[in-house]
């Protein structure tokens, strides 16, 4: 049974309750400050309290997935009861499964704490993601990304906001850069449209198989480019290998040390 005090500290709180619509974002997020009050019996929610009376609970029953009637739940029929207390302070939401609970976190101004914690958690890698310049992949290393991201279902419709949030993550959408950065995201997706590896719907984009072609040549050429810089590295080396042991044999370069070169030759001309 919930006790008078109780009572009278959810009827304190009741003197801020909640709009219908609680905004949760910008400004008037920001200014939120309400308390929503519930009963539930056990994990199923019963009364959305908006008044107390003398006999007991005033408010909105729940019924068939939302609350509609209006009721009055006494004092008397409270046993196994549990209050859930809701506090929406700014952009942030305290849940508290008692008025124990509640005076804990609220009297002792902890709820204070836990949002300055929730909102470093999130302030502080956006304020350091904002100060680093949003750089765009290359051409083929967005299209290798918009694969990579369709290959669960090919056939998906996406948009330029998808790419940029699945190459950036959603903290891109609070950067100063963040308009600048999709125009140029819509230009690489229009000119992928233009070659043929996507198909435009509106202002969505479907990948086709093309796609995956000019990938795979690209990766090919990329590797073909990669192996031949190695050869060319090892040209060189060798090169100067032999440059040395030529300048030994020919006593250009002395040395007091005596080397068996058959076998060094040996190993060198092995390597080519």
């Amino acid at each position: 049974m919930i006790k008078k005090f109780e009572s009278k500290i959810i009827e304190k709180l009741l003197q801020k309750p909640c709009p219908v619509s609680i905004p949760r974002s910008g400004d008037r997020g920001k200014a939120v400050n309400c308390y929503s009050i519930s009963l539930y019996a056990g994990d199923i929610p019963l009364l959305l309290v908006d008044e107390v009376t003398r006999h007991g609970f005033g408010g909105m029953y729940f019924e068939s997935d939302r609350f509609k009637s209006k009721v009055c739940i006494p004092f008397s029929l409270t046993y196994g009861v549990t209050v859930r207390i809701e506090h929406y302070y700014g952009l942030y939401t305290h849940t508290y499964n008692s008025v124990i609970d509640y005076c804990l976190h609220e009297w002792t101004g902890f709820y204070k704490v836990q949002t300055f914690c929730a909102w470093a958690k999130h302030a502080i890698p956006q304020f350091v993601f904002n100060k680093v310049p949003l750089q765009l992949p290359s051409r083929m290393k967005i299209l290798e990304k918009i694969i990579a991201k369709q290959s669960v279902d090919p056939d998906k419709a996406f948009s330029s906001l998808d790419i940029m949030s699945y190459v950036y993550g959603l903290r891109w959408y609070l950067h100063p850069q963040k308009t600048e950065v999709r125009q140029k995201m819509d230009l690489y997706l229009d000119s992928f449209v233009a070659s043929g590896e996507l198909l435009k719907f509106a202002s969505d984009y479907k990948i086709t198989g093309q796609a995956v072609a000019t990938l795979e040549k690209y990766q090919i050429e990329v590797s073909r480019a990669k192996s031949d810089r190695i050869n060319q590295k090892m040209i060189i080396v060798l090169t100067i290998i032999l440059a040395i042991f030529a300048g030994l044999q020919a006593k250009i370069i002395e040395t007091s040390y005596k080397i068996n070169l058959d076998r060094v030759i040996d190993w060198v001309l092995s390597l080519i």
